[in-house]
C-alpha cells in the first residue's frame, strides 16, 4: 500500500498556512513536493515531517533562506547561523524590556505625581512617552509640515540622482507622510512603489498628499514594522522588490544593522539599496552659539535615550557592509546656507533643522537636559544664523549598494 499523501490544498489547510505560502516555500527550496508517476505535486509523509520542522524554525524568526540551507543540510556551519539567530533575538527582547521599563516610568508618574503639581506630572510622562515612541520628534501636525518643508527644500540636493526605471518594485521603508514618497514617485514615473510604515495616522496622511496626483496609481501604501519583514507572503514576501530606498530611518531605529540584514532579503538579485541618513554632529554655524550647540545636544541626547542616533550619517558605510551588501558608495550631501541663498534660509535653516530642535524643547526640558531659558536662547541663537551676516552647513550622507 503506498504511504498517504496530501494536495498543496490539503496541506495548507492541515497546517493553517495558505496555498501562496506553499507554493513560496517551494520556490525558495524550504519544502517542496514530489512528483507521482502521473505527475501529479504531492506531499508525502516526509515532506510534511519537513514542512513542520521548518514552521518550528520560522516561528524564532529565522529567515525562510536560512531555514531551506538548514533543513537541506546545505549550511556547512548551522550552530553558528543559529547562534547569530539567537543574538538577534536577544537584541530584541533588550529592546522590548527598554520599551517596558519606559512605559512603567510613564505610569507611574501619573501613580505618583510629584509635589509641583500636575503640569510636573504632564512633563514627565511626555519625556518618557516621547522616548518609548523612538520618534523624538513627534507626530503632531507641525512636525508633519516640518517634514514637507524638508523634503521640498532638499529635493535636489538628496535626489537629482534618484530614479528607478519603468517595470521596476520598489520598497519604501518609513515613509511616514509620504514628504518622499512624492518625490520618489514623481522621478520614478514608470515604477510600482511600495511605501511602508508602521503608524496608520502617518500613511492616512501620505494617501491624501499623494491623492488626485499622476502618481497616485503606482504607489501602494502598507502599514507595516519594518523589524518584522519580510512577510510570508503578500506584498511584503522575501525576494519581491529589485530596490529598496530608505530615507530618515536608520537615525530613529534601536538595531539598524538588523533591519538592513532583513532588507537584504526584500531584494531580488542584483537588487540595489539607497540610504539617506543626516549627521547631526555636521551642524556648524555663524555666529556660533553654545546655547544652540546645546540646544543641538538636547536632540542628540533624546534620541540616543529613544535607542535611535542622530549621528548615524558618519558611520553609515560600515553599517551597510557589515550587513553584507556590496559594491558601496557613499557621499557627502552638504547644505551651505547664506544670505545669497534665501530659499535655503527659510526652507532648511528656519523650517527645517531649527524647527526639528525646537520641536523636543519639552521633553528636553522634562528630562532635566535643560533649563526653558538656556534652551529658548539656543534656538534665539539658531535663527541669529539666519540673518545677513549669519551662516549654516550640515552635512547628509547618501549611500548606494548592491545586493
Amino acid at each position: 500500500m503506498e504511504p498517504r499523501s496530501w494536495s498543496v490544498g490539503e496541506l495548507a489547510a492541515a497546517a493553517g498556512l495558505s496555498v501562496r505560502v506553499l507554493r513560496h516555500w517551494d520556490a525558495l527550496g524550504v519544502v517542496s513536493p514530489v512528483r507521482t508517476p502521473s505527475g501529479h505535486r504531492r506531499y508525502g509523509p516526509a515532506e510534511v515531517t519537513r514542512l513542520y520542522q521548518a514552521l518550528a524554525l520560522r516561528r524564532t524568526g529565522l529567515p525562510l533562506d536560512r531555514i531551506a540551507d538548514l533543513l537541506s543540510a546545505r549550511d556547512a556551519t548551522p550552530a553558528a547561523t543559529l547562534r547569530a539567530h539567537l543574538d538577534r533575538i536577544e537584541r530584541d527582547l533588550a529592546r522590548t524590556q527598554r520599551m517596558r521599563d519606559r512605559l512603567a516610568e510613564a505610569l507611574d508618574a501619573i501613580d505618583n505625581p510629584p509635589v509641583s503639581g500636575e503640569e510636573d506630572v504632564l512633563m514627565k510622562v511626555i519625556a518618557s512617552m516621547t522616548m518609548f515612541e523612538g520618534y523624538v520628534h513627534g507626530h503632531r501636525p507641525i512636525e508633519h509640515t516640518r517634514l514637507a518643508d524638508q523634503a521640498d527644500t532638499l529635493t535636489r540636493l538628496l535626489h537629482a540622482d534618484t530614479g528607478y526605471p519603468a517595470g521596476a518594485r520598489v520598497l519604501e521603508v518609513g515613509c511616514g507622510v509620504g514628504a518622499q514618497t512624492a518625490t520618489l514617485a514623481r522621478l520614478s514615473p514608470g515604477a510600482h512603489i511600495t511605501s511602508v510604515d508602521v503608524s496608520a495616522a502617518a500613511l492616512e496622511q501620505a494617501r491624501r498628499r499623494l491623492a488626485g496626483t499622476d502618481h497616485e496609481a503606482t504607489v501602494e501604501f502598507v502599514q507595516a514594522d519594518v523589524t518584522r519583514l519580510p512577510h510570508d507572503d503578500g506584498p511584503l514576501e522575501e525576494n519581491g522588490f529589485d530596490h529598496v530606498f530608505v530615507c530618515f530611518l536608520l537615525e530613529h531605529l534601536t538595531d539598524p544593522l538588523e533591519v538592513l540584514i532583513r532588507l537584504r532579503r526584500m531584494l531580488r538579485p542584483a537588487g540595489t539599496l539607497t540610504v539617506i541618513e543626516g549627521d547631526h554632529g555636521s551642524a556648524y554655524f555663524h555666529p556660533d552659539s553654545s546655547a544652540a550647540r546645546d540646544a543641538i545636544a538636547c536632540q542628540i541626547a533624546l534620541q540616543q535615550r529613544a535607542g535611535g542616533d542622530a549621528l548615524i550619517g558618519r558611520r553609515l558605510r560600515p553599517l551597510i557592509a557589515e550587513a553584507g551588501y556590496t559594491d558601496i558608495a557613499v557621499a557627502p550631501r552638504t547644505v551651505y546656507v547664506d544670505a545669497d541663498h534665501p530659499d535655503l534660509v527659510e526652507g532648511f535653516t528656519r523650517r527645517t533643522f531649527t524647527a526639528m530642535i525646537a520641536g523636543v524643547r519639552e521633553p528636553a526640558i522634562a528630562a532635566g537636559l535643560t533649563t526653558p531659558a538656556h534652551f529658548d536662547a539656543g534656538i534665539a541663537d539658531l535663527l541669529r544664523t539666519t540673518e545677513t551676516d549669519g551662516t549654516f552647513h550640515y552635512t547628509f550622507f547618501k549611500a548606494t549598494a548592491h545586493l
